[in-house]
């Protein structure tokens, strides 16, 4: 289903959400990095869907929904986090579900945080961890929405921004001002994904004045 020239209104992503924005999530994530992790599996659903809920009032943390006005519909949904300067950098990484590929999920997750944590240091950032949109509604302002939301606060508090990047996401990034700062390229192979390259990028935006 196409929707054509919506508009969209941010809210606070709400617990009833959860399960309509994790099918966003799979369905938007089609890239060799998201198969290669996850399977699309009840036991990885039913992970992604208590992660979020465990992480929605997180000191911080400002999970919103883009809706489309017409219809109430979700389109798309993000997390971003609030500055936080002088606080440990946390590269923690959780549990990872059955069936997901464990050492791929520790290889490339572990090495975004701790490049995370080398580009950006103790130094106050809004961090955007993770954006999707539901592909039905891509290219249509859901995205940009969400992005403007972040990056306007940013740029209030004279502080910047900072995101990883999906390659097909760049271009999207780019309009909103983020620069490539680094990139890990890691080779997939198991048995959803065989022999193949994937890039990840590390954006910084300066506020703008």
């Amino acid at each position: 289903m196409s929707h054509s020239n919506p508009n969209f209104t941010l809210q606070p992503l709400q617990e009833p959400d959860i399960p309509r924005c994790v099918t966003i999530y799979f369905t938007s994530f089609q890239n060799a990095h998201s198969h290669g992790c996850w399977p699309r599996s009840p036991a990885v659903r039913a992970w992604w869907e208590t992660m979020l809920r465990d992480e929605l009032h997180e000191p911080g943390a400002n999970w919103l929904t883009a809706k489309d006005v017409s219809t109430g519909e979700i389109a798309g949904f993000c997390k971003w986090v609030e500055p936080a300067p002088g606080k440990e950098p946390d590269e923690t990484l959780p549990r990872w579900p059955e069936g997901a590929d464990e050492k791929l999920c520790n290889e490339t997750f572990g090495a975004w945080a701790r490049r995370k944590t080398e580009l950006m240091g103790r130094r106050g950032f809004w961090y955007l961890e993770i954006i999707a949109t539901d592909p039905a509604y891509q290219g249509k302002g859901a995205g940009s929405s969400m992005l403007r939301w972040g990056t306007q606060r940013a740029d209030e508090q004279n502080v910047e921004s900072y995101l990883e990047a999906s390659p097909d996401a760049v271009a999207l990034y780019k309009k909103f001002k983020f620069e490539e700062a680094d990139k890990i390229d890691t080779f997939i192979d198991n048995e959803r994904v065989k022999a193949t390259w994937y890039r990840n990028l590390f954006m910084i935006r300066r506020p703008q004045s």
